[in-house]
């Protein structure tokens, strides 16, 4: 089992950021800064086409 991965993201401020497909899975997209590329290369590499859980808690 990995680590776990976390990095810093916000929803953009575009209608597309959150879609619902024919199917009814929900698609999210995330503006994450530059500084979190390595965490971003992470979770491509170790959980691409895998299941995996997301929590969502508010940067203080």
């Amino acid at each position: 089992m990995q680590d776990k991965i976390t990095f810093y993201a916000s929803l953009p401020p575009i209608q597309s950021a959150v879609t619902i497909g024919g199917d009814q899975a929900t698609r999210i997209k995330l503006d994450i800064p530059a500084s979190e590329l390595v965490q971003v290369l992470k979770l491509i590499s170790f959980y691409s086409g895998k299941s995996f859980r997301v929590t969502v808690e508010p940067d203080a």
